[in-house]
């Protein structure tokens, strides 16, 4: 299962799906069709066969009356595995042929090697059906440490401080990322804290937050803003069990589709998620933990 940190670029890609756009055009000169608005989709794909294949994320850019225009699935590997030849066929196929759109298939590594490592794979790609994953690693992300553009593109800085996590230029994006999140809506800026808490390493997350309770206490953060910091850590702590709960249903064996996942790491409820990590020791299916 991959960690918080390696998460964090799906997290990101389902607050603004926007940022797939940017993403696709920038980084791949992939052309995306005027679009209205950008939404993601569910992940999980099912097959003929009584099983279910889950990407990591999917988006949609749709035209005003919400039809799909083109379709997105974003993974991030952080190793090599050879079935994703054939797995992330199935997720485009999928979406494609239920959609009647195109689909691109966008993957993050942030090892350069493993990177090439799947470049490789996919260029000797099968007999007939054929896939080019578009595949980005940090040094594709451009470093943003311009507070102008932080607060013209906040989403982006908020990925670049993410890829970039263990450079050693991070600490200088530091008050860009604080301005960008004072350039959003509050409920987006403790949305984007809690991305770039779980996309750091643990050395730049304490640094981060150092710099939050000094300089940028000062020079960037309103009042209200460092009220959702602190509630942003307190919700971090119930996001963390969250998380436990997954992992024990994961050890057992237990499905867990997408809405359920997003119910469990979205409660902040911990008498809740107490009874859901003890109900997870002993379920065999997620109404086990979920249900009355």
């Amino acid at each position: 299962m991959p960690s918080a940190e390696h998460e964090s670029p799906v997290a990101l890609a389902k607050l603004v799906p926007g940022l797939m756009a940017w993403l696709l055009s920038d980084i791949f000169d992939v052309h995306v069709p005027g679009y209205h608005h950008a939404r993601t989709q569910d992940a999980e794909v099912q097959v003929l066969v009584p099983r279910s294949y889950h990407a990591d994320g999917m988006v949609l850019f749709c035209d005003q009356g919400d039809h799909p225009l083109l379709a997105v699935v974003l993974e991030v590997q952080r190793g090599r595995d050879p079935a994703k030849r054939r797995t992330w066929k199935l997720y485009v196929a999928h979406l494609e042929a239920e959609l009647k759109v195109d689909a691109a298939l966008v993957v993050y590594c942030p090892d350069p090697a493993v990177a090439d490592w799947y470049r490789r794979m996919f260029a000797m790609n099968g007999t007939s059906l054929s896939l080019r994953p578009l595949i980005f690693t940090p040094k594709d992300v451009p470093i943003v440490d311009d507070l102008e553009q932080a607060r013209d593109r906040p989403a982006l800085a908020v990925l670049s401080a993410i890829c970039h996590g263990r450079d050693a230029e991070v600490d200088a994006m530091f008050p860009a990322l604080a301005a960008a999140l004072q350039s959003v809506d509050p409920d987006t800026a403790i949305s984007y804290y809690d991305v770039v808490l779980a996309g750091l390493p643990q050395a730049a997350q304490t640094r981060w937050e150092a710099f939050m309770t000094t300089t940028a206490d000062h020079q960037f953060i309103s009042e209200r803003l460092r009220k959702l910091v602190a509630d942003g850590e307190a919700r971090g702590e119930t996001r963390g069990e969250g998380r436990a709960v997954l992992l024990v249903l994961e050890a057992r064996g237990v499905p867990v589709p997408a809405e359920s996942r997003e119910q469990i790491l979205a409660s902040t409820d911990r008498e809740l998620l107490d009874l859901w990590t003890r109900r997870a020791a002993t379920a065999t299916a997620i109404n086990d933990v979920l249900g009355p």
